[in-house]
């Protein structure tokens, strides 16, 4: 672990929805932390970090304003902390499903972050903690292993591209300037979020959660058949954002992380049917069908019109069946321990009342992850935030 000397750990994506967990581990652990922070929304940097962190922000934390559009205009003001960049924890990404359409966002993905690898490696730079998504494998089907990366695969959108577009690029670099790239892929990443852009993906399973609890708590909807498409074979690999900060928390200090590509993903992922099924059982609704996406549904419903816009953004995945293997992952993390979690009904549980929290905001610190125990306190608006 670094010492609390001047060197530091930069974050990247400090105020979105992984970001913010990450940088609030990091506090608590007594880690000096640097944020790289934009302004947005008529806020500065320190009032957006103010607002997400609370209290925590007081800490041993400093805030650089700044853009990864804009890297040269970033190495004076990092001159500036007076702290040796020893880490970086790369967080920000733009989760929409259209980015790498524009060759301005593929600029900032992409370019942005290279660039900023380039310019801290001199000043003692030593370690790239890389958030990607399990989902760069693309179009494949079956077992996907860690170590895999490139293999000429098809890509559901310009997200999945970019992400490994940056993978690439990082090795090659990190290679080339000697700094140890440790890469962490996590799969459908769910929990308490903020109305952070990224598109109607980023909030799905929750808002399908409420849905249902809305039916449930209906007389006259309860009982109406809803049918809904998918793959009901298929499995549906969720994971909870609290598992997630804390897997890449202690994997940027892990000796034997070095190197490494990692799934951060579910344990026996439920199949959808399976998950449904849940569902189901826990709100007392007996009317819900999943059908093969291949099959046409006739004679739709209203409701079931709604239910099939809400998903819409995510149909290419529920036609996919992946096995993300998690080998490293579980060998790295049993040493701490943090384990990996199972989607079964008591964590179907936590969802729901996750679900069914009133949107304040809400920003107390995150307790260590255990497959008994989700951070509901760290729930900050009721949303899930798909990465």
């Amino acid at each position: 672990m670094l010492g609390k000397s001047t060197s530091a750990i930069l974050v990247t994506g400090a105020t979105g929805f992984i970001g913010r967990h990450v940088v609030q581990r990091l506090l608590l652990a007594e880690r000096r932390v640097v944020i790289l922070s934009r302004h947005r929304g008529g806020l500065t940097g320190v009032q957006r970090l103010a607002e997400v962190l609370g209290d925590l922000s007081r800490r041993s934390l400093d805030v650089v304003e700044g853009d990864l559009a804009h890297p040269d205009l970033i190495a004076g003001k990092l001159a500036r902390v007076g702290a040796t960049i020893d880490t970086v924890i790369h967080c920000a990404g733009d989760p929409s499903f259209l980015v790498g359409e524009r060759e301005s966002v593929r600029r900032a993905q992409v370019m942005g972050p290279v660039a900023l690898l380039k310019m801290l490696r001199p000043g003692g730079l030593r370690c790239w903690v890389h958030v990607s998504t399990a989902f760069v494998c693309g179009r494949r089907e079956g077992t996907i292993y860690e170590s895999e990366t490139d293999l000429g695969q098809q890509f559901h959108n310009g997200y999945e591209r970019l992400k490994l577009e940056l993978e690439i690029r990082l090795k090659q670099t990190c290679g080339e300037l000697g700094v140890d790239l440790r890469i962490l892929r996590p799969s459908i990443v769910v929990g308490g979020a903020p109305s952070t852009p990224g598109g109607v993906p980023s909030n799905l399973f929750l808002m399908l959660l409420r849905l249902l609890i809305a039916l449930s708590r209906s007389a006259g909807a309860r009982h109406t058949p809803v049918r809904i498409q998918g793959r009901p074979d298929a499995r549906f690999n969720i994971v909870p954002v609290e598992y997630v900060a804390a897997a890449i928390e202690r994997l940027s200090y892990e000796p034997e992380a070095a190197g490494e590509t990692i799934h951060v993903v579910a344990k026996y992922p439920p199949t959808q049917q399976r998950l449904l099924e849940m569902m189901s059982a826990r709100l007392d609704l007996h009317n819900l069908h999943l059908v093969n996406s291949t099959e046409t549904l006739r004679n739709r419903s209203p409701l079931e019109a709604r239910v099939a816009r809400m998903l819409s953004p995510y149909r290419d995945y529920l036609q996919q069946d992946v096995h993300f293997d998690d080998s490293v992952a579980r060998r790295l993390l049993a040493r701490h321990p943090v384990a990996a979690p199972m989607i079964d009904g008591k964590a179907l549980e936590r969802f729901v009342k996750l679900a069914g929290l009133s949107e304040k905001k809400s920003v107390p610190g995150p307790r260590p992850w255990s497959n008994d125990s989700l951070d509901l306190r760290s729930a900050y608006v009721g949303r899930a935030k798909f990465r």
